[in-house]
């Protein structure tokens, strides 16, 4: 079970941009209601809440931000477009792009995303709700009622996730765990650069259906949405999941890429067929037809900013690895190669 409950926490932050992770710049809850933020803490021990930094807050931030995460440059056909491997769940203070991100997206000219979650269509089907056979086998299962106790411990709203499918109620707790720690959806890396797009008009490119991601945090049969509900639910009772969330968030915040290239061997997540599968799926599957549109766009003369989450820039069959294969330039920007040199 052990490896079953990691490879929930890093789905959730890593690899799949969600419904609890939306594109709404620095204050994500506004697109489902209060579920992602909740009320100023009643207590000590609810996490304090996620809130909108004043405009002062705000220019310090971005005055003082650093480059975090992993970026490179990719060249074919005489220009270039960037991948930037991305988190689902940040600390207020990492959410603003560093200087050479920040050139990086200005020399773009389009932001290619996981999901676009301005868009409706989108929402709509992530929030569309359990299926009522399924929901009532999750009730008498009492599934149900374990993740909504964990909500309550976690000081969220009295129903703050009726309205989404039982699947996705846990991916979003175990990315909401980390609020003890200062890391938040709200601050999501993905949402804040959709945010800069939409302010500067630039447009934004789904680079997946959100059918798709929603299959791999519910599953695409009743034992498959059991199994990740189980999984969830041993993350978040024995606090492993937070823990694992914190570590996870540091790699990124540090960009520690050594760590990100060697994902596979620390994960514990190959063990079994069944995890074997789903991170074939979880990734591999995905990358290819990610570099497939990525390629497409780039060739047809656009200068894309990439961003999605993390993982998919890991490995041999990561983004940046793609890429190379179809006679890209790769070009690692951020962390500074010296620096990556440094770690090994």
């Amino acid at each position: 079970m052990r490896s079953l409950a990691k490879r929930t926490v890093i789905t959730a932050v890593l690899s799949v941009t969600t419904l609890f992770s939306t594109g709404m710049g620095l204050h994500s809850s506004a697109a489902w209601g209060q579920a992602a933020t909740p009320p100023p803490a009643a207590s000590s021990s609810c996490p304090v809440a996620a809130h909108m930094p004043s405009a002062p807050e705000l220019k310090d931030i971005a005055r003082t931000a650093t480059d975090r995460g992993f970026l490179w440059q990719v060249t074919s056909n005489d220009h270039s477009s960037w991948l930037y491997g991305t988190i689902h769940a940040a600390k207020l203070n990492w959410a603003f792009p560093g200087p050479l991100i920040r050139a990086a997206l200005r020399q773009s000219d389009s932001i290619a995303v996981e999901l676009s979650l301005s868009d409706p269509a989108t929402l709509q089907v992530l929030r569309d709700k359990e299926d009522p056979a399924r929901l009532q086998h999750l009730v008498e299962t009492h599934r149900k009622a374990r993740l909504d106790e964990i909500a309550a411990q976690q000081c969220l709203p009295p129903h703050a996730f009726d309205a989404l499918a039982t699947g996705m109620e846990a991916a979003a707790l175990v990315s909401l765990s980390g609020r003890k720690d200062g890391i938040y959806p709200d601050y999501a890396i993905d949402s804040v650069i959709q945010g800069y797009a939409r302010s500067v008009h630039k447009p934004i490119v789904p680079l997946e259906t959100a059918t798709a991601q929603r299959q791999l945090l519910i599953g695409t049969t009743a034992a498959e949405e059991d199994a990740l509900i189980d999984d969830a639910l041993h993350d978040l009772s024995s606090d492993t999941g937070r823990k694992e969330l914190l570590a996870i968030a540091t790699m990124w915040a540090n960009s520690d890429l050594n760590k990100l290239e060697h994902y596979r061997e620390w994960c514990d997540c190959l063990k079994t067929t069944q995890e074997k599968a789903h991170t074939k799926a979880m990734l591999d599957d995905r990358n290819i037809e990610m570099a497939k549109k990525i390629i497409q766009m780039h060739t047809s003369g656009h200068k894309l900013f990439v961003a999605v989450g993390a993982l998919h820039m890991s490995g041999p069959n990561g983004l940046p690895a793609l890429l190379r294969k179809e006679g890209f330039k790769v070009t690692q920007i951020v962390p500074a190669p010296s620096a990556t040199a440094s770690q090994l």
